[in-house]
């Protein structure tokens, strides 16, 4: 697999969102600028602080999950390192929001089969509304694979404890699916890997790509969740298996542990 051959990191980056942000069936967030999506957050977070402070007085049997605001998840990000210890390198807000958009007109124009899959795809393209996000791309030493690591924070922690359980069965009904994109066919197999990151709920998963020309490809993706936190990490292109699950799963613990 040539360098060329890989997809842009701002799709990759789009999948591992939609992957963490997984809803099973909540809305989806429109487009809005880096500075719209923290004053969510920050408004999130002052709302958590007043009402902490005004039941101070009475005992509370949880704490609220804290919620990340933009910068606080890209202080998380700028601490994480590939496989090979490259640091990650930020994908700004603009070029994000562009892959977000991108990957839903691909999905959208796309043929999925079985047809229940298109509609698991397009559930999971939802960023849940209210939520902050940012990612990030490292490249192997041979230019021949990509890293990236997505951050997800939302105000509800159901939404990604829901999302984890759907993405989980999601995987076991579309084990063996095709995509059939602009008159060219790809066919896809994805299998469940388990892996364990420290959070509250883990997931990791196997896929492999058929490409028209007759070549494959894998990607293998990991996440876990962590109260509002929500971790993915993605690696695909050459020397990508199975074994790429630890290594993903120590990046995505990383971060957890940095929230």
């Amino acid at each position: 697999m040539t360098t060329h051959r890989l997809v842009p990191s701002a799709l990759i980056i789009a999948a591992g969102l939609a992957l963490a942000g997984c809803s099973g069936g909540g809305s989806s967030a429109a487009p809005s600028t880096g500075a719209q999506s923290t004053g969510s957050a920050e408004t999130t977070a002052a709302g958590s602080q007043a009402t902490s402070a005004a039941s101070s007085s009475a005992p509370s049997p949880s704490a609220s999950p804290k919620a990340y605001t933009t910068a606080e998840l890209g202080t998380i990000l700028a601490g994480l390192k590939d496989r090979e210890g490259h640091p990650l390198t930020a994908v700004p807000a603009d070029q994000l929001e562009t892959g977000i958009a991108a990957a839903k007109q691909m999905i959208s124009a796309a043929v999925i089969t079985p047809q229940e899959c298109a509609a698991l795809v397009d559930t999971s393209g939802q960023i849940p509304a209210g939520s902050t996000y940012t990612g990030g791309v490292a490249k192997s030493s041979s230019g021949q694979a990509m890293t990236t690591v997505t951050l997800v924070s939302v105000s509800d922690p159901s939404v990604l404890s829901k999302g984890a359980a759907a993405a989980k069965d999601n995987a076991g009904k579309c084990a063996n699916y095709t995509i059939e994109l602009q008159g060219k066919k790809i066919t896809g197999k994805t299998e469940v890997l388990p892996v364990e990151t420290g959070g509250d709920a883990s997931f990791g998963s196997l896929t492999t790509q058929g490409l028209p020309d007759g070549q494959a490809t894998q990607t293998a993706v990991v996440t876990g969740i962590k109260g509002s936190l929500s971790v993915s990490a993605v690696a695909i292109g050459q020397g990508v298996g199975a074994e790429s699950a630890a290594t993903l799963a120590k990046i995505v613990s990383d971060a957890l542990a940095q929230g």
